[in-house]
């Protein structure tokens, strides 16, 4: 079974956080090997700031 991340009309917790604590949560997160899930809700994130043309972030 999919699922999609559909954000809410209020802001979550990950998109309260600056573009470098975001940065921070989405390195660790890999490095832990959390869900993809996650990793993903993560990337959705950056992408809607912008930041995802890092080359660090294409994995």
């Amino acid at each position: 079974m999919e699922y999609y991340f559909h954000p809410s009309p209020r802001p979550s917790s990950l998109e309260l956080l600056s573009d470098e604590q975001l940065l921070n949560i989405y390195e660790l997160a890999v490095e832990a090997k959390a869900s993809p899930d996650f990793i993903e809700i993560i990337k959705n994130v950056l992408s809607g700031r912008k930041l995802l043309e890092s080359e660090h972030l294409d994995s």
